[in-house]
């Protein structure tokens, strides 16, 4: 063995030592600080990796669950708004029983009738969350929105819409219920179809209501709502023949068409009807049974000879172009001859009845609406729990990866600590060791 004081082994071989303990140490404490088994990419690439794309799914999930709730506060607006809907329908179907009662004043019940169906609408035009409604329409104050789109997952197009429940092209929920223009007294027409009736383009309804001018003159006013093909004209097509547009010397004339497309169901057709109908003023809802009622917009539907005030006829192209001359009093139903209505049967309701049909297709309505705000309720309540199961799912997945154990960390600290101090000594003895040669020279 050589002693020399220019290459001290074993102070190397200690210093090298105590560095490995030293750099061993300030691994866990900052493990120990951090709590992260791997924290960056030089601790472990593999895994490393994995936690930040786990990482960036958490925060994307994040960001899924604050619109799912959004989503949720707005359904849960409308869905409150709906049941304050449905509470004045209740109370409108007492009114318009009670109205039909004798000694009842028809124009208080119509004034009481006007304040529920306002207060419907003020509902549903307040059922807004953050400038989305979906019981009323964007001409509404507030209402920037009438649908919802959650993201429901991380994935691209992961995308669930809820839109408002007024279709066609009703602007209000008393319009989409049905209910415009009631009254307490209002009779009107009921149309069933049976499944032979085919809507055909140049088919139409033409309703006739009589007004009386300043003069006192009756004039009779013509509504003519004729189905066309979809796609075949921009604007209103020719009336039929012997049917003048506009004012003239005995009421006015107003042609609607009503558009549908070659595939167009005979009730989806009917549907389009209905909007259109509500469009000019009338209150028009067809029942489960299928059952067309019309009222409102003076279709009273009653008295006889010179005081009827009111007819309805489903009418065919065939050659019987020209609107129908109506009896007085009398309920066309078809044209007669003409096989495009067949199908159609008419019935006259009068002294109320139609008021009282409405009302019940109006609960119905609502019912259904309430009914699928709250199943997209329960879709994004579902959609809600299972994004957090899952968003803890991948946080307890990713902890298992990158987490330390703080005890095994706590008894690794100490051994390297103890190692520490045993290197240091170590080292400190061999530094020593180059003193003892100056023995060798005295």
């Amino acid at each position: 063995m050589s002693f020399s004081i220019n290459t001290n082994v074993g102070a190397l071989a200690a210093l090298q030592s105590l560095n490995a303990t030293q750099e061993s140490l300030n691994n866990t404490q900052n493990v120990i600080s951090s709590g992260l088994l791997v924290g960056s990419a030089s601790d472990n690439p593999a895994v490393y990796s994995i936690s930040q794309t786990l990482q960036a799914n958490i925060s994307g999930l994040t960001a899924v669950q604050d619109n799912i709730s959004f989503a949720n506060s707005v359904l849960g607006v409308a869905a409150a708004a709906g049941s304050q809907i449905s509470s004045q329908l209740a109370t409108l179907q007492n009114t318009v029983t009670q109205a039909q009662q004798t000694g009842i004043s028809s124009s208080t019940m119509d004034t009481q009738i006007s304040n529920i169906l306002k207060n419907i609408d003020n509902f549903a035009n307040n059922a807004t969350f953050n400038g989305v409604n979906l019981l009323a329409s964007s001409s509404d104050a507030g209402v920037n929105f009438t649908y919802v789109n959650i993201q429901d997952s991380i994935n691209a197009g992961g995308q669930l819409q809820v839109k408002s429940q007024l279709t066609g092209s009703n602007t209000s929920m008393t319009g989409q219920l049905g209910l415009t223009n009631l009254t307490a007294s209002a009779g009107g027409a009921q149309f069933s179809f049976s499944s032979s009736y085919s809507p055909k383009a140049g088919d139409y309804l033409q309703i006739a209501t009589n007004s009386v001018n300043a003069s006192g003159t009756t004039l009779t006013n013509n509504y003519v709502f004729e189905f066309q093909t979809a796609g075949a004209t921009s604007g209103p097509v020719a009336a039929p023949s012997g049917f003048t547009l506009g004012a003239t010397s005995t009421g006015t004339n107003t042609l609607i068409n009503v558009m549908m497309s070659s595939t167009t169901s005979p009730m989806a057709a009917v549907g389009s009807l209905i909007s259109s109908l509500q469009q000019q003023g009338f209150a028009a809802s067809l029942s489960n049974s299928g059952a067309l009622t019309i009222t409102g917009n003076g279709l009273a539907m009653s008295g006889s000879g010179s005081s009827a005030i009111a007819e309805a006829a489903f009418q065919g192209i065939g050659t019987a172009t020209a609107p129908v001359a109506f009896a007085a009093g009398a309920l066309v139903t078809a044209d007669t001859g003409t096989a495009g209505e067949a199908g159609v049967t008419g019935t006259t309701l009068s002294g109320g009845q139609a008021a009282i049909t409405i009302v019940q297709s109006a609960v119905t309505t609502m019912n259904g609406i309430a009914a699928t705000i709250g199943a997209n309720q329960q879709e994004v309540t579902g959609m809600l729990n299972f994004t957090n199961s899952l968003s803890t799912s991948l946080t307890t997945g990713n902890g298992a990866l990158i987490d330390a154990n703080m005890a095994s960390e706590s008894a690794q600290l100490n051994a390297l600590q103890t190692k520490q101090q045993l290197a240091i000594r170590t080292l400190s003895i061999a530094n020593a060791q180059p003193q003892v040669l100056l023995n060798l020279f005295q």
